[in-house]
C-alpha cells in the first residue's frame, strides 16, 4: 500500500477520534451545575410566594446564568440592607404578615402566638403588647 494513502487514512481516523472527543467536551451536560440552577430557580419561586421581592431576583439571575446581573443584584441588596433597618423591615414585612396569617389559621399556631404574648407580658415588657396596633376588621 502506498505510504501517502496510509497517512491519509490514519490522519482521517485520528481526526475522527479527535472530533468525537471534542464534541463530547463541547456538548457534555454538567448535571451538577444544571441541578444547582434549577434549585435556585425553585427557591426563588418559593421565596417570592412567601413575600420576598429583592432576594429572589439574584437567584433568578443565577438560575439563567446571568452572573453579572446576579453580582449587581447582590451588591445592590447589600447596599440596601446596610443602609438601615427600614429596608430590611420592608423586605421582610410581607413575609412576616404571611407567616402570621398562616399561624393564625391553625389552633396550634394561635396557641403559639398566645404563648409568645404571655411570655412578653411576663417579662414585664407590656409596652410591646399595649402599644401594638389594634386589629382591623374586614
Amino acid at each position: 500500500m502506498n505510504p501517502e494513502i496510509l497517512n491519509v487514512i490514519l490522519g482521517g481516523i485520528l481526526a475522527a477520534i479527535a472530533m468525537y472527543y471534542l464534541a463530547r467536551l463541547l456538548f457534555r451536560t454538567d448535571t451538577a451545575i444544571e441541578d444547582r440552577r434549577k434549585a435556585a430557580g425553585q427557591l426563588a419561586i418559593v421565596l417570592g410566594k412567601l413575600g420576598l421581592k429583592k432576594i429572589p431576583a439574584f437567584l433568578i439571575d443565577y438560575s439563567v446564568g446571568d452572573y453579572s446581573g446576579m453580582a449587581n443584584a447582590i451588591v445592590e441588596l447589600t447596599k440596601l440592607f446596610l443602609s438601615g433597618e427600614a429596608a430590611v423591615i420592608e423586605e421582610f414585612d410581607e413575609v412576616y404578615q404571611n407567616v402570621l396569617t398562616a399561624k393564625l389559621k391553625t389552633e396550634e399556631g394561635r396557641a403559639y402566638i398566645a404563648a409568645r404574648l404571655a411570655d412578653a407580658a411576663l417579662d414585664g415588657d407590656v409596652s410591646s403588647i399595649s402599644d401594638a396596633p389594634k386589629a382591623t376588621t374586614k
